[in-house]
């Protein structure tokens, strides 16, 4: 009897160590076709907006050029006609941290004619952004040029019309962006015969931003033939366009 015994209690152990492996073995299989059948229906779209808005600072880029003996003489040379364009500035009211120092090199310059090289001494060339803003800065920015100009000597390089304060126009070319998206997963899912779930993925790409640039008439203006400043000069601001783009995924129901 004890050996049956043995015997009977010997398969139930088995028997039951196969259910559970088997309970084991099947469970994540069965989860895993769960996970496949889960699959939800998406589709991904891409919009675009655009914001016009005025803008509000002029943004003038000069060049100073001067050439000395040795690199402290060329330097102080274009510190003082810094110097002076920074004084005639104060006229206008430009805070300090408006007119910056984009770039400075200093470098050896040669007379190359006829085949020869001849040290003429070394040259200090400063490049300055001057950024004129508030009431009336289009018509102020023309009269800061001109009074530059009368120091003489001075490369007036790029005058561009900017937008110093972008957050605004981004936000409002951002939505139509998003309308913009919505709108074409709306109708694609309408004849598609589902409806229009909630985002699951946005992601933005980098905002574009145009200038106006009127330079070419500016500088046209700023100097007769004779190479004198000109008091009539105006500028036209004109508008400045922001585009937001935005990819945008949709769950489909």
């Amino acid at each position: 009897m004890d050996k049956k015994r043995l015997g009977l209690v010997s398969t139930a152990v088995i028997c039951g160590t196969l259910i559970f492996v088997g309970y084991v073995i099947k469970t994540p299989y069965k989860q895993q076709i769960s996970s496949q059948q889960g699959i939800t229906n998406t589709v991904s779209v891409a919009g675009e907006g655009k914001s016009l808005t005025a803008p509000d600072t002029l943004s003038i880029n000069i060049q100073i050029s001067e050439l000395g003996k040795t690199t402290k003489e060329a330097q102080d040379k274009a510190n003082a006609k810094i110097a002076k364009i920074k004084e005639a500035l104060k006229e206008y009211n430009i805070p300090k941290q408006d007119i910056q120092t984009t770039n400075l090199n200093v470098y050896t310059e040669y007379d190359r004619t006829n085949n020869t090289r001849k040290l003429l001494g070394y040259r200090s060339q400063q490049d300055l952004n001057i950024k004129v803003k508030g009431e009336n800065f289009s018509e102020k920015g023309a009269n800061v040029i001109n009074k530059i100009s009368e120091i003489g000597e001075i490369n007036v390089n790029n005058i561009n019309f900017i937008l110093d304060d972008k957050s605004v126009a981004m936000e409002e070319a951002r939505e139509k962006a998003f309308n913009d998206a919505k709108a074409k997963a709306e109708q694609l899912a309408k004849l598609g015969g589902l409806t229009l779930g909630q985002p699951t993925m946005i992601t933005e790409q980098e905002i574009q931003y145009n200038y106006d640039r009127p330079m070419y008439a500016m500088e046209a203006k700023a100097m007769d033939g004779a190479g004198n400043v000109m008091n009539d000069q105006s500028l036209s601001a004109g508008q400045l366009e922001m585009t937001a783009r935005v990819n945008i995924v949709y769950e489909l129901k």
